[in-house]
C-alpha cells in the first residue's frame, strides 16, 4: 500500500500532474507505460512515449480533438482503439481524459518469417 501511494506522488511530481492526472495514470496506464513515465519524468520529461489507447467509444472528430489539446500525436484509430505518441509530461493529461479507458505502452512485433 505504501508503495503504491510513493510512486504515485512521484510520478505526479515528475510529471507535473495534479490529483487527478495522477490517478488516472495509475487506473488507466498499463505498468510497462507506468514504468516508462517513470523512468524519464525527470530527466527526459518531453521524451516522446508510443501508446496504444482504448476509448469508451468510437473517437469522433470531438474526441480526437480533445486527445490533441491533451498532447498526444494521433498516429492511427480504428473504431475505439487508436495509437498516439504522446510526451511524457503531458501523458496525466491524457489519461484524465473521461472517454480515455485504457493506455498501454506500443510493443514494436517483428513479422514471423520461414
Amino acid at each position: 500500500m505504501r508503495w503504491s501511494w510513493f510512486v504515485q506522488v512521484l510520478l505526479a511530481v515528475a510529471v507535473g500532474c495534479k490529483g487527478g492526472s495522477s490517478a488516472a495514470l495509475e487506473a488507466k496506464c498499463d505498468a510497462s507505460l507506468r514504468l516508462q513515465i517513470e523512468q524519464l519524468a525527470a530527466a527526459h520529461p518531453d521524451s516522446l512515449l508510443d501508446v496504444m489507447g482504448r476509448a469508451t467509444a468510437a473517437l469522433d472528430d470531438a474526441s480526437k480533438k480533445k486527445l490533441e489539446s491533451a498532447g498526444a500525436r494521433l498516429q492511427l484509430e480504428n473504431g475505439d482503439t487508436f495509437t498516439a505518441r504522446i510526451p511524457v509530461k503531458r501523458m496525466g493529461h491524457v489519461a484524465a481524459l473521461d472517454f480515455v479507458k485504457s493506455l498501454a505502452l506500443s510493443q514494436a512485433r517483428e513479422p514471423l518469417t520461414p
